[in-house]
């Protein structure tokens, strides 16, 4: 038969032929458990173009196949990649030994163990391998350390760890730093996938030794059956020599520590799914942790796979599947792939099949299985302890880009954060904990989650939802609490739910957890809102949220928040949450000077408030109309719901009401003009303010003290109120008002001739109004150009004055859970 080869002569050419029958037979044995059926030879060998003959004499060893058909033979079992190449190295290996001229007995065996003693058993390493720049300097210095090891340490070999999540490109990285660093070891290159994840049965220590025992010449009867006994043998064999071991796949440092070589020289490089924590710890393992792709890598490796002019063609299209596949090495290979194959225009079509595919992750599966993106993620998954399962799979409840460890309490429903679950995770790579507490999985390993939630009972999905919104809802108002905690609430303060709160006992920690957990609370009010029975969670969350976006001078973000709470409030159909999200969201849009769209939204606002004979709705619109006719310079439209706001506020008797009421009325009179009568109004709101604790109220109406000073020539006196208030602003948190109380207080010092004081305020408040993004930082640039030494608030009469947005409405106007 052509390319067939006579089995190797002598007694090394038999050992090879056997070793290699031995291993042939292997894979039979696994390709039949994989088909559940037993291979029918015959068509094995029709398949191959071989008689059953000779296929039988390549199964049983006395015959050699030659290299196509062993590659043949190879692919029809289903041999991976890598396995597939260490069979080939060993075919090879036996033909070489059967070519040697005849010699004698010991120079034949000195030449055979020379050949061995130097394995070559690499795999190919991935031609379009992008990017890894810091990590393969990092096992540069590990190849270097191990050949020149420091002053007085101890000869020991180098090991590293390279870990991440399914699918990131660890094998790649091992195998194309080994292929470039082949010449650092010219006693040879071993290799083995310890099949630690997957369907196939986890490679067992000694199986790997075995192999690696027969690569350095040691024949199959001379292997050691005690693991402990070939353990020690492959040390020996490796010591003084200068090898490189790449062990992929790995499930435990268990599984690793009896193939790791102890003398100076050899290197080993671990890949694995789980953090290797023992490696690191006992064997002083190098860790190398992967993430995704830097974005302008993987656009590389789609444009070495698919072809960069090819791909000029839907720049944008490029992008988005970037990003749909998470920038994850294996999901872009196989988007390179499938894109490759069509025609042009073929990456927008994958881009709209992924948009809107009910399953995502079906168009990343391929017929190899160790490629298929879901059975990769399988693979991590099928290994976890059910308890960290649940979690994984609830983690798809949360719809915002990371989550910290007390909302995964309030996911699961546990009295504490789940650190152990977390810690599992984390050291599996399934999640990621990229700041301290912190965590987050990237968009695809969210996808899987997602389905297997969906192949679950449905309750599991619509439970974990609920919990995490209640978590979020509790959380939210607790810290609410403590940005106004004068504000009168409806029975008890609010308090942690069943689920461990944040450490949540003041302003600044209040303010600390909105800041960190605003991404989330958009998101999860953005799901509530879109979701049919959790509309309720969408207008009271952004209630909760309501102060923080105002001080914090997040304007589009306030108006974002309360249009999604106003939407949901109208497909519930609840007619008193919807006049109240209509009313903050006209406060919002008043800020971004929509004031024709407010007054629209107000006026709607208070005819549904009288509809539902809601008079404390009534007064509070009132309040907002007096802002917004403030804000377009009409002091004389805005001072009649003023009046109104206040009479209504002294028949309750609710003394911030009444506070409020005075403020509005106040600050009318000090724009036209009437600053005495300003004063009167403010000092009384001063004063029951300061009696119940009311921080933002005292910063508000000391701003209008203030302008009604100015306005009397009283400079001076303004100053003492400016800087009152803007202590209290700054205590506060509130950076819009900051800003206007450093501009007021500018201009007071201006007014006393203190030009240069005067300067460095308006520079700060400018710095302030730049960093807001706020159009009143226009006003204040042009003062700094201005060498005028008097600047009052008549010089804008327009302006909105930040006291029309002060104080709050009472906490009546707060939506009950």
């Amino acid at each position: 038969m052509a390319n067939e080869v006579p089995g190797p002569s002598g007694p090394d050419g038999d050992a090879l032929s056997q070793r290699l029958a031995v291993e042939l037979t292997r894979a039979v044995v696994r390709a039949e458990k994989k088909l559940g059926r037993t291979l029918d030879r015959r068509e094995l060998a029709r398949r191959l173009n071989v008689s059953t003959s000779s296929l039988y004499a390549y199964l049983n060893g006395t015959t050699l196949p030659g290299s196509g058909v062993f590659d043949a033979l190879l692919a029809a079992l289903g041999v991976p990649g890598p396995e597939a190449g260490r069979l080939a190295t060993l075919r090879d290996d036996a033909d070489a030994a059967r070519r040697l001229r005849p010699a004698s007995a010991r120079t034949r065996i000195r030449r055979s163990a020379a050949a061995l003693s130097a394995p070559r058993q690499l795999p190919l390493s991935h031609p379009a391998f992008v990017g890894r720049d810091a990590e393969l300097a990092r096992l540069d210095t590990l190849g270097s350390l191990s050949e020149n090891p420091t002053s007085g340490s101890a000869a020991v070999a180098a090991v590293a760890v390279v870990e991440g999540t399914a699918g990131v490109g660890k094998t790649a990285l091992a195998l194309h730093w080994a292929h470039r660093s082949r010449h650092r070891f010219p006693d040879g290159q071993l290799y083995v996938d310890l099949r630690g994840f997957g369907d196939d049965a986890v490679m067992n220590p000694a199986e790997a030794l075995q192999g690696f025992l027969q690569a350095l010449g040691v024949t199959p009867a001379a292997v050691p059956a005690d693991s402990a006994v070939a353990s020690g043998l492959l040390r020996t064999l490796l010591a003084g020599r200068r090898v490189l071991l790449v062990l992929d796949n790995a499930r435990s440092a268990d599984q690793v520590r009896p193939l790791l070589p102890t003398g100076s020289g050899s290197v080993a490089v671990v890949t694995s799914r789980n953090r290797l924590d023992g490696l690191v710890v006992r064997e002083g393992a190098l860790r190398i942790a992967l993430d995704v792709l830097p974005r302008y890598a993987a656009r590389t490796l789609l444009e070495r796979q698919t072809g960069a002019d090819r791909l000029a063609l839907e720049p944008r299209e490029v992008d988005e599947l970037v990003d749909l596949c998470a920038r994850l090495p294996l999901a872009l290979s196989v988007a390179a792939a499938r894109t490759a194959a069509g025609p042009v225009g073929s990456v927008g079509a994958m881009v709209r099949e992924l948009r809107h595919a009910r399953k995502p992750l079906d168009l990343f599966g391929v017929q190899d299985t160790d490629v298929d993106l879901r059975t990769v993620f399988h693979g991590s998954y099928a290994l976890l302890p059910a308890p960290a399962a649940r979690l994984f799979r609830l983690l798809a409840c949360h719809p915002g880009p990371e989550i910290d460890a007390t909302a995964c309490a309030g996911l699961i429903g546990a009295a504490g954060p789940p650190t152990a679950l977390l810690d599992t995770l984390t050291a599996t790579h399934l999640v990621r904990q990229h700041t301290v507490g912190r965590f987050a999985l990237h968009d695809l390993l969210r996808l899987y989650a997602a389905e297997l939630l969906d192949d679950g009972p449905p309750q599991e999905r619509r439970d974990g939802t609920e919990r995490l919104l209640r978590h979020y809802l509790d959380t939210a108002r607790l810290a609410d609490h403590h940005l106004e905690p004068w504000r009168p609430t409806t029975g008890e303060p609010p308090r942690p739910g069943a689920a461990a709160q944040p450490s949540i006992g003041d302003r600044a920690t209040a303010t600390d957890w909105f800041e960190s957990e605003l991404s989330s609370l958009q998101a999860v009010i953005a799901h509530a809102a879109a979701t049919p029975g959790l509309e309720p969670y969408a207008w009271r969350l952004a209630d909760a949220c309501a102060v923080h976006l105002r001080r914090s001078g997040r304007r589009a973000q306030r108006a974002a928040v309360h249009a999604l709470a106003r939407e949901a409030a109208g497909r519930a159909e609840d007619r008193a949450a919807h006049a109240t999200a209509t009313r903050r969201l006209a406060d919002a849009l008043s800020r971004l000077g929509r004031t024709d769209e407010v007054l629209e939204l107000l006026h709607e606002a208070l005819r549904t408030c009288r509809g539902l004979d809601d008079a404390e709705g009534v007064r509070e619109v009132r309040l907002s109309l007096v802002r917004v006719h403030a804000s377009r310079g009409a002091p004389r439209r805005a001072l009649p719901h003023a009046r109104l706001a206040l009479a209504m506020a002294e028949r309750t008797e609710e003394p911030l009401a009444v506070a409020d009421g005075l403020t509005a009325v106040a600050q009318q009179w000090e724009r036209l003009g009437e600053h005495t009568v300003a004063l009167g109004h403010a000092r009384r709101a001063l004063d029951l303010y300061t009696r119940h604790g009311h921080l933002d109220g005292q910063a508000g109406i000391l701003i209008g003290m203030g302008l009604a000073e100015q306005g009397l020539g009283r400079p001076a006196a303004a100053v003492g109120h400016y800087e009152r208030s803007l202590d209290l602003d700054r205590a506060l948190g509130d950076r819009f008002r900051e800003a206007h109380a450093l501009e007021h207080l500018g201009d007071a010092h201006g007014a006393l001739g203190r030009r240069e004081e005067a300067l460095a305020l308006w520079e700060e408040a400018l710095a302030l109004f730049e960093d807001l993004h706020h159009p009143d930082a226009g006003p204040v640039r042009a003062k700094l150009r201005t060498p005028a030494t008097d600047h009052t608030a008549e010089d804008n009469p327009a302006k909105d004055c930040p006291a029309a947005d002060y104080p709050a409405a009472p906490a009546s106007s707060q939506l009950s859970p």
